[in-house]
């Protein structure tokens, strides 16, 4: 079942379907809230995922050696942009994005990578009171180091970690109190054997609340409702959404210009504003014809506006992931908005010294339903319960406590089912006895016997 049947069979049950778009946003948002938490609820075998995650030795440059490449490798910091890092002997070092929220460390002080613009520069930012950076300076002995590493966006909790490509099997997974008690000293390099809780890091939402004005020169379909919201992204990390805006165009416009979107530059004196590294994204909802939120323009720290004119967005990213051209070609390639929650992060133990994949398989987070053609995530027999769950919220609010409990006992009843199929393992193993075998080393009709 899709959002729409589902919304359906509730309005039948309660023999109530007014035709209002506030109400029928009140029951998707119930709707939302039971499926997230029953999700959440048990690491369902539907719902978990396994990928590699890639760890990176430190990059660690200086005038004796440099562990990439047998040429040294410089990075100069802009003119006038005191964050603004570029590589300026070429190809010896590429930035990549696995660089966002690493730090740069020159002498003592260390810097957070914000964002990497391509493969030559990337912006920072000063920690720990460390100084900003020389204009137009040059430094050769300098060390990006993967202190830290994102797990997945959609990330509820990992369920195991594993060393595929040495053949070591599964990692041991600790919080940081045991760390601190086995003092598990990062300085100690070697084959990663353990692996430590880190951050959940939740960044503040975008201050501003976007504004919207309908013109011409695009291909939006005119007459239809729009709706805008952004998000911030830096240190290889999104932030909560904006609030959204909604728009109907004309019956001759096409496009629409969004506006009063964060400036997310920072001050070098005041009132001069730089670059930060820091990109809005900006995702696009058309009401309308019940659309996703997609993304359609990623901007640079200091654009405060964008014209919208193109269904099929072309984005030139400011930052994100490169400066370079993405385009939508198939379905598959859609980019939705997550709204994910707070970032988690982990660490290794030992430090690796060389790059190598480890494999992680985690509970994730599902996607909200949106559109009235999202469908849940999961098996299709078990839909229902969240028909049962949202029409006891439902009676409970209109104090119906009769029919509250009687949908309270179907939900449980379907619960109890999904948790036998989709939790539930028999591990014992079962020798079925052949009757080819002698029969005092078997059972006369053959059936199985347990064995632990």
């Amino acid at each position: 079942m899709n959002v729409a049947e589902i919304r359906q069979r509730i309005f039948d049950q309660m023999d109530y379907f007014p035709d209002l778009q506030q109400y029928r946003d009140s029951v998707v948002r119930r709707i939302n809230e039971r499926y997230q938490e029953i999700c959440d609820s048990a690491h369902w075998l539907f719902l978990q995922k396994e990928m590699n995650l890639q760890l990176r030795a430190d990059i660690i440059a200086t005038t004796a050696t440099f562990n990439i490449s047998t040429n040294n490798v410089i990075l100069n910091v802009d003119g006038t942009n005191k964050r603004k890092v570029s590589n300026a002997s070429g190809g010896d070092l590429n930035f990549t994005r696995e660089m966002q929220g690493m730090l740069l460390i020159i002498g003592t002080d260390e810097y957070r990578i914000v964002g990497v613009q391509n493969a030559s520069t990337f912006f920072v930012e000063p920690l720990d009171g460390a100084p900003e950076l020389t204009a137009s300076a040059s430094h050769k002995d300098f060390t990006i180091r993967f202190d830290r590493y994102r797990l997945p966006q959609d990330t509820i909790e990992v369920l195991g970690f594993s060393d595929r490509d040495d053949d070591r099997g599964r990692l041991l997974y600790i919080d940081r109190k045991r760390e601190e008690f086995a003092y598990l000293d990062r300085d100690n390099k070697g084959e990663p054997s353990t692996v430590v809780d880190d951050d959940f890091v939740l960044d503040e939402p975008p201050i501003n609340t976007p504004t919207a004005v309908s013109g011409t020169g695009g291909d939006l379909v005119s007459g239809n409702t729009y709706e805008y919201k952004y998000t911030i992204w830096r240190e290889g990390r999104e932030s909560p959404a904006s609030l959204k805006v909604q728009i109907t165009l004309g019956a001759s416009d096409n496009s629409v210009t969004i506006s009063n979107i964060d400036n997310t530059g920072w001050f070098d004196s005041y009132p001069t504003q730089r670059d930060s590294g820091a990109v809005k994204l900006l995702y696009r909802r058309d009401v309308t014809l019940d659309t996703k939120w997609i993304l359609i323009d990623a901007l640079t720290s200091l654009e405060v506006s964008k014209t919208d004119s193109a269904v099929q967005p072309n984005i030139a990213f400011g930052g994100y992931p490169a400066n370079d051209s993405f385009q939508y070609l198939s379905q598959n390639e859609v980019l939705r908005w997550p709204d994910e929650g707070p970032a988690q992060y982990v660490r290794f133990w030992y430090r690796p010294d060389t790059d190598r994949n480890i494999a992680i398989r985690y509970h994730f987070r599902p996607k909200d339903l949106i559109a009235d053609n999202d469908s849940p995530q999961w098996p299709r027999q078990y839909h229902m319960l969240i028909v049962h769950l949202v029409l006891q919220d439902m009676f409970l609010q209109m104090q119906d406590t009769v029919q509250a409990q009687l949908f309270e006992r179907r939900a449980n009843i379907v619960l109890d089912q999904m948790r036998r199929r989709y939790l539930a393992r028999d591990d014992i193993r079962k020798r079925f006895m052949s009757f080819t075998r002698p029969r005092r080393f078997r059972n006369i009709y053959g059936p199985p016997s347990i064995t632990s």
